[in-house]
């Protein structure tokens, strides 16, 4: 019995007015949702920098390839500075044929590419990759740069107890077109002298030669007719 006469219940009220056993439950409650929170929150922003870091690299990779490109047609050896190489190092006059510094430029392509792809980045790469390659096509040749960096992710370690990866890896890649059309006059002019001059020598190749030459008419005049 109350003082004023009345039966009170059996429910314990706490200090607020509610259930004493309401005030614990949402603790656990907040502990639960409250690190979730934080991590979702922390996955977002990580997400977003690792977005930076893609547009980042696919810059690099642009930036690289047209550099690359550039130098390829004129000889040059530095891609930043596009500065022609003097010396046995300097381009040579058939280099579409054989160009023995061809490698060396490659890689001082991939360092280009690394180098730029490490200004101004957010998160830091624990590997970092760059893939230069020249690819020859009947009327041009393409250069292609690929760039792969690989980063850590947050809580990796207990990702990859589940046999998960505990790092991410970004990809970015550019193609550029290599203009050197007076390279390519000057070769295909050569190969014509040549092809003239070995015909000369070996009567028996003229007669191969005129085949070729008749189906590449016969070829061309397809061509003309499917465009028409």
């Amino acid at each position: 019995m109350g003082s004023n006469g009345k039966k009170t219940g059996n429910t314990d009220l706490g200090r607020t007015g509610k259930p004493a056993g309401e005030g614990g439950s949402i603790t656990v409650e907040a502990s639960i949702v409250i690190p979730l929170v934080i991590m979702a929150i922390s996955a977002a922003i990580y997400i977003g920098m690792l977005l930076y870091q893609k547009a980042l690299l696919q810059s690099a990779a642009v930036s690289a390839a047209e550099a690359g490109a550039a130098i390829w047609a004129s000889g040059a050896n530095d891609p930043e500075t596009c500065r022609p190489g003097h010396g046995a190092d300097g381009p040579g006059l058939y280099r579409r044929l054989y160009d023995s510094g061809a490698e060396a430029r490659l890689r001082k392509i991939e360092e280009y590419a690394l180098s730029l792809a490490a200004r101004n980045e957010l998160v830091a790469a624990v590997q970092s990759e760059a893939e230069v390659v020249i690819k020859d096509s009947i009327i041009c040749r393409r250069l292609e740069v690929r760039i792969s960096k690989y980063y850590n992710i947050p809580l990796g370690r207990f990702i990859k107890i589940f046999g998960g990866s505990d790092k991410v890896r970004i990809t970015a890649k550019a193609v550029s077109t290599v203009y050197e059309p007076v390279e390519l006059i000057r070769t295909t002019d050569f190969i014509i002298d040549l092809e003239k001059k070995l015909e000369a020598s070996f009567p028996g190749l003229k007669a191969v030669g005129d085949k070729a030459r008749e189906a590449m008419k016969g070829l061309k005049e397809r061509l003309e007719r499917f465009a028409d």
